[in-house]
């Protein structure tokens, strides 16, 4: 009746784009803090669910193929846009923060195409062993940091030019010809802790 693939791994996929558009509804409608820990939640939903898509067993190489996808489509708004519109609502709307976020959002956008042409093209089974370039979903590992920064730091400018810093060096990491392993558990688990004190520090920052 539908078209599409439909599992587990898809599903969670999909969980992560409507964490990430919640996210941008959040942040537009001045709550913040909903607004990261909903883009933290897209990230975690990314982390898990190409496990999930290797952990259930055989796949046709068309169920991988419209995995890879869906995976690139959805990464696109939960970490090529999603980060924007977050940065856009706690006020850096200048004019150099607008050119700022469209090479941001452009650099994502080549990143997750050189990935879906390098899955296709240099790998049979379409199971990357590593990265071309810093993966977007490193996005998550920025924003947190840069909100408590913006919850402790007096000067509004400084913060400014720290976020509009940040925003253009993570968007010419993402097309950086270097090759960067996957994430094994372990690091997978310390992320996630990562993220965890990211919050909660920023909960605290934010109510002083």
């Amino acid at each position: 009746m539908f078209i599409g693939v439909y599992n587990l791994a898809n599903f969670v996929t999909l969980l992560g784009l409507a964490s990430a558009i919640v996210a941008c509804f959040s942040a537009t409608s001045g709550h913040l803090l909903l607004a990261v820990c909903m883009f933290l939640l897209s990230g975690l939903c990314d982390m898990f669910d190409g496990r999930i898509a290797r952990g259930a067993g055989s796949r046709t190489r068309k169920e991988k193929l419209f995995g890879i996808q869906i995976d690139t489509v959805c990464d696109m708004v939960s970490f090529g846009i999603a980060p924007v519109v977050i940065a856009y609502a706690c006020g850096f709307n200048h004019w150099y923060d607008m050119a700022v976020y469209i090479v941001y959002a452009s650099c994502a956008a080549i990143r997750l195409a050189y990935f879906n042409t390098q899955a296709i093209e240099e790998t049979p089974d379409l199971n990357m062993k590593a990265f071309t370039g810093v993966p977007v979903p490193f996005s998550c590992m920025v924003l947190p940091p840069l909100m408590i920064a913006k919850a402790l730091i007096d000067s509004a400018m400084a913060v400014n030019i720290i976020f509009a810093a940040v925003y253009l060096a993570v968007g010419i990491a993402f097309i950086l010809n270097v090759k960067i392993k996957k994430l094994n558990i372990p690091q997978s688990v310390a992320l996630i802790a990562f993220e965890l004190f990211c919050v909660v520090t920023m909960f605290i920052a934010y109510k002083k």
